[in-house]
Order: structure tokens, then sequence, then C-alpha cells
């Protein structure tokens, strides 16, 4: 998130926005946002969410992990701001739903974004016993 100058800007369990201002490194050389970055956007995102709605605490080997992602990228841009909004209707115990719309600065739909996340339980976690 760091590298790409992504912004979270709204954080609760009912949406997430983050921001990612368009700037050369995230360009292709026609000068359109690369597909890459949208979808970076969209699984930051989702997993920001997916961390905001889940049900219980989180321990730091439980990050949820992207393990499907459709995208639907319906319209480019070559300046301004990138706005993902993300939310989980289904916050699932071991797998969460999201959706993502990427937006422009000026509310243009961009991409629709659609991801499921792994959260492993503790009886799936490594035991830390050892032999």
């Amino acid at each position: 998130m760091n590298r790409l100058r992504m912004r979270v800007v709204e954080a609760g369990p009912e949406r997430v926005v983050v921001e990612l201002p368009v700037r050369l490194g995230v360009l292709t050389p026609q000068h359109h946002v690369h597909a890459g970055t949208m979808i970076a956007l969209a699984d930051s995102a989702a997993t920001w969410a997916a961390i905001a709605s889940y049900r219980g605490e989180l321990e730091p080997d439980q990050m949820p992990v992207a393990v499907a992602i459709s995208s639907q990228l319906v319209a480019n841009v070559s300046q301004g701001m990138l706005v993902a909004e993300a939310t989980v209707p289904h916050p699932g115990r071991t797998l969460l739903a999201a959706n993502t719309r990427i937006t422009d600065g000026e509310g243009k739909l961009l991409a629709i974004v659609n991801s499921t996340h792994f959260v492993r339980v503790p009886s799936q976690l490594p035991s830390t016993e050892s032999a």
C-alpha cells in the first residue's frame, strides 16, 4: 500500500474507502492506469473491509487472504484519484465475500471487483508446541 501511495480514508464495519493518486508509476505506456494497480487497490480495500467486519478478534497470522478475485474494468483514467469503496456482504467465520467499486475522484465508475477472503481459525493455525 505504501509503495503505491494508497491511503485509507475511512474504515468501519460497514465500509472501507481507500484512495490512490494517479501518477506516472501506475500508468501504462499508453497513459492509462494499469489494470494491476486497480486490482491491488481493490484487494487492499477489501482486505481492510474484511478485517473491519470480522466478528471476533484476529491474531496477526489470521490476516484475511484473497483466494478468489473477479474484476470487471469498465473505464479508465490517466490522472486524478482512484477511490475504492469496499463492503463485506458475507462476513463469514473463515470465508468473507467482499464487493469493491473503484471510481475516479468525480464518482465515475472504473471497476467492479468481487473477492473472497480466507481467514484461518485458531484450530487451523500451526501448533507452537515443539516435539
